[in-house]
């Protein structure tokens, strides 16, 4: 049976995803049932990916929007940590490999992989992943850090899945990737908007979802004075990216009638951002928003004032929207809406908590490259550095940190991969990028201007917080670079 033959598509991945997240609560409050939902996910992926390993995709990307840290699911199995995002990549990369013996490594390598324009460069990123694990161990890195600090570059082996399913993209193929796309975005959106309202009305089981949150790792919720709260969940990344994805396609359309379905969509899209109360999702939305405008609309000033107009409308009605859900009167209104939750965002004063720990870890991490600048540290590498965060000082009330983790990104994979490994992922994006730009200036193609945007935007955040170095910017990257090229593979 073809899954997207079924009736009522939408409604039947989105009845899908909503049953995957009811379990998820369910199984973090009986936790003898992760093991087996574990299972359940990996045949159930494996099997759907042997039939079409396209089909598999698609559910690690609705696994990527939905799952944040990817750990819907997990359980320990011989003192080995398992996830529900490990469960649906392993069972890709075995169907993958079952493809190519069935098919021949020849014929795969001449027909499919050779043919991918990136290989090279991706290569490259690859072998200086591999050394960087090398090095962690031979430099004498914990183990366990080398394993925990790595593990998530074994991510962008499910480009070698995407090439094999996306050899010959078609228009039916770009359909079924937006659509579970778009339902899983809705879903990311509603949940957001569930959530504010249950932490701004304290409702009943408000002690159980928090419970959840934290413990799945699906994101942080605040308190931020006034019975406001910070929900942010690190897949809200995709937000803006698919805000973009609305708003650029649509500037070329030439109704004069209002798009009153574009503006509300591109609202809810701005209130998942709003509540993330995340600086760096606000900075780089605005940078690669101005960038694009740059890039698209010189000598065009109606689509500038046109995506302006959009904006301006979709915004307005996003406070609105964030109003009526946090005010509503029934049953225990709670947030009372004050400036001083916003104002302390935007706090960027190195008094400020998380300003100051960032700031305070740049000097010593810097120190660190120093030590291997070209070929890095390998994972695992660790800096200590003072912070100003509270919960490092519930543990150690003298600040004194030691981590392997860093906010500063590409300082973070300069120090893993060395200089050399960080010029490897740039030469990467930047391909991207040219590519990208070409074909959005040749034939006025928005879709590409709209994917350059949603590139530009994850850029921008990785200065500051690490997504390109994490499933949810490679797995963005992957599905990019099969479908960007005028020509595909």
């Amino acid at each position: 049976m073809n899954l997207f033959k079924i009736k009522h598509q939408y409604f039947f991945v989105f009845s899908l995803i909503v049953l995957i997240e009811l379990l998820s609560f369910a199984a973090y409050f009986l936790p003898q049932l992760q093991l087996y939902l574990l299972a359940a996910a990996f045949l159930a992926v494996f099997f759907l990916s042997l039939y079409s390993l396209e089909f598999g995709l698609l559910a690690a990307l609705a696994e990527l929007v939905i799952g944040s840290k990817g750990h819907l699911f997990s359980a320990s199995f011989f003192g080995l940590p398992l996830s529900l995002r490990l469960a649906v990549w392993s069972a890709l990369m075995l169907a993958a490999c079952i493809f190519v013996i069935r098919r021949g490594f020849r014929q795969i390598w001449r027909s499919k992989l050779l043919n991918f324009p990136y290989w090279p460069l991706v290569l490259a990123l690859a072998a200086f992943i591999v050394l960087a694990f090398i090095r962690g161990y031979v430099r004498g890195n914990v183990a366990g850090d080398i394993f925990a600090d790595g593990n998530a570059w074994f991510y962008l082996g499910l480009l070698f899945p995407a090439i094999l399913a996306y050899s010959q993209p078609d228009p039916k193929q770009e359909q079924r990737l937006r659509l579970v796309f778009w339902v899983s975005i809705f879903w990311l959106s509603l949940k957001t908007l569930i959530l504010l309202f249950i932490f701004s009305h304290n409702i009943s089981i408000m002690p159980d979802v928090y419970l959840w949150i934290r413990r799945s790792g699906v994101g942080e919720i605040t308190a931020m004075g006034g019975g406001w709260h910070r929900i942010f969940i690190q897949s809200q990344i995709y937000a803006p990216i698919a805000f973009f994805l609305l708003l650029w396609p649509s500037l070329k359309e030439k109704s004069k009638k209002v798009p009153y379905r574009l503006i509300i969509s591109l609202a809810v899209l701005l209130s998942v951002i709003i509540i993330s109360m995340s600086r760096s999702f606000w900075l780089a939305f605005a940078v690669a928003a101005v960038i694009m405008a740059v890039l698209s609309f010189k000598k065009r000033i109606a689509l500038y004032l046109k995506a302006l107009a959009y904006a301006a409308a979709a915004f307005g009605l996003s406070l609105l929207l964030i109003l009526v859900i946090v005010k509503f009167p029934y049953p225990n209104p709670q947030a009372g809406l004050s400036a001083a939750a916003l104002s302390a965002r935007l706090d960027f004063s190195a008094n400020e908590a998380a300003v100051s720990s960032r700031w305070s870890l740049l000097p010593n991490l810097w120190q660190s490259i120093g030590d291997s600048v070209f070929f890095g540290r390998g994972f695992g590498a660790s800096v200590s550095y003072f912070s100003q965060d509270p919960r490092v000082l519930s543990l150690n009330p003298s600040g004194w940190y030691t981590t392997y983790a860093f906010e500063w990104a590409y300082l973070d994979t300069w120090l893993k991969l060395g200089l050399f490994g960080l010029l490897a992922y740039f030469a990467w994006l930047l391909v991207l990028i040219i590519d990208l730009f070409k074909k959005m200036q040749a034939n006025g193609n928005m879709l590409s201007g709209a994917i350059l945007a949603g590139l530009i935007f994850l850029m921008v955040v990785n200065i500051f917080t690490p997504y390109l170095n994490h499933p949810l910017g490679l797995g963005f990257l992957i599905f990019s670079s099969c479908f960007i090229k005028k020509n595909p593979l």
